[in-house]
């Protein structure tokens, strides 16, 4: 069993992180440090620390969360005494000691799950969902299922459609069989692209409920979110659903998709966030400049297409109610700030 925590720029959450895989209770867990070409003294500091404890990898260029991951992953896979499974957490996250014996178990319990999601609690609110997986919605938008609301309404274990890889588990045949995070995507979304490719691929994606995990949230992302890193992340959100998801689900949710992709900049625009309305403008007109990039994608996923698409459309989250939440919860409640 392997755990990997990637590390830029982020020693002293790093090492919070690390404590906390050391102290699972789950014998053998081997864990891997992996540093993306922090700038400061971090790997030093790291190696100070912990020592024989982990193993420690340094990359001469940032790689991001996905290349970052995948080529420690692809050595996991080819080793002939390589773990059945692998966890990722972020390393603004911290897990409960019983994380990784949790997914295990779920994991163990059904050999269709492909991909296991946590119990993610804000670090600072630990009675709040950070998420508890990710939902898709029919207008091709990924958003964390049950964040703000009580831990205590995501005590279920059920079949989701993403799981977020800030605190997650991957079969490794699983990970064998479809690949491993797209690199282009760099950092955001390449999580929910590979759930879309398990599920795609007849594999599902289970949330553990008894895998609990604080998260600090975007410590790592609060560095280089700007607009290029919108731009980037509205195009792999778009990419990743308009690749993996079957053409009916696609047909079905049409008027949805095009709705969306309308009224969010108009939205934007009549709440006076100009700038945000163009960046979703741009991250669309650079999903239709890759155009020939994603039916290829697409038609290399297709020989390995199965399951039920049916199954697929009633997994995904309703659009009218998650953007009512966001009227009710940003534009409305910005609107009484702003008059007060």
């Amino acid at each position: 069993m392997a755990a990997i925590v990637l590390n830029w720029n982020g020693c002293d959450d790093t090492i919070a992180a690390v404590d906390s895989l050391l102290a699972q209770d789950w014998p053998g867990l081997v864990v891997h440090v992996v540093d993306n070409a922090s700038s400061g003294d971090d790997l030093a500091r790291l190696a100070q620390r912990f020592g024989a404890r982990i193993r420690l990898r340094r990359h001469d260029r940032n790689l991001g969360f996905a290349d970052g991951h995948n080529g420690l992953l692809r050595e996991l896979l080819a080793a002939p005494d390589g773990p059945d499974y692998v966890a990722l957490l972020n390393n603004d996250a911290a897990a409960d000691p019983g994380w990784i014996a949790a997914l295990v178990a779920a994991a163990e319990a059904d050999p269709g799950v492909g991909a296991c999601a946590s119990l993610m609690r804000f670090r600072d609110r630990p009675a709040v969902v950070e998420n508890a997986g990710v939902v898709m919605l029919h207008s091709g938008e990924a958003i964390p299922r049950g964040r703000g609301r009580p831990v205590g309404e995501f005590g279920a274990p059920c079949d989701l459609l993403g799981v977020c890889g800030g605190a997650a588990l991957f079969r490794c045949a699983a990970l064998r069989a479809i690949g491993l995070f797209r690199g282009e995507f760099f950092l955001n979304f390449e999580d929910v692209d590979l759930s879309l490719r398990l599920v795609a691929c007849g594999w599902r994606c289970r949330y553990v409920p008894s895998a609990g995990v604080a998260h600090g949230l975007n410590q790592s992302i609060a560095k280089v979110r700007d607009e290029a890193f919108a731009v980037r992340s509205i195009r792999n959100m778009d990419f990743a659903y308009l690749v993996n998801m079957p053409w009916p689900v696609l047909l079905l949710g049409a008027p949805w998709l095009a709705a969306a992709w309308l009224a969010a900049p108009l939205a934007c625009l009549l709440v006076g966030q100009w700038r945000y309305a163009r960046t979703i403008v741009r991250g669309h007109a650079r999903t239709f400049g890759e155009a020939g990039a994603l039916l290829a994608a697409r038609a290399a996923l297709r020989p390995q297409r199965a399951g039920s698409w049916w199954r697929v459309w009633r997994r995904h989250g309703s659009t009218a109610a998650a953007y009512g939440r966001f009227l009710r919860d940003v534009v409305w409640r910005r609107q009484r700030q702003a008059l007060r």
